[in-house]
């Protein structure tokens, strides 16, 4: 599916994930591409976000901002938007607004 495909709420993920940093936001908007529905993204970003919370220092240190990123700061970014992808997945999807390409 295409971002462009998703719910304002769903969008909101990847807005979130970009103020707690850049490569985040890239890598939660390319994981849409190979997904079928907003719900299979979702749930695939959830997963996305606790793999990166149980090892927040070496996800950091692969991309090079172990030295630049408070670790507490960006482990609490995180957990913020794993709380709205959580909080979208219990909102129904007619509840989530109109995707603004449809």
């Amino acid at each position: 599916m295409d971002t462009d495909d998703l719910t304002p709420m769903a969008y909101e993920t990847i807005i979130k994930a970009q103020e707690v940093l850049d490569v985040l936001r890239s890598e939660i908007g390319a994981s849409a591409a190979d997904k079928k529905s907003e719900d299979d993204f979702l749930r695939g970003v959830r997963s996305h976000l606790r793999s990166i919370l149980r090892s927040a220092r070496e996800y950091l240190d692969d991309w090079n901002y172990l030295d630049s990123v408070d670790i507490r700061s960006f482990r609490k970014g995180v957990n913020e938007v794993l709380a709205h992808v959580e909080q979208t997945l219990a909102t129904p999807y007619e509840q989530r607004g109109t995707p603004p390409f449809k």
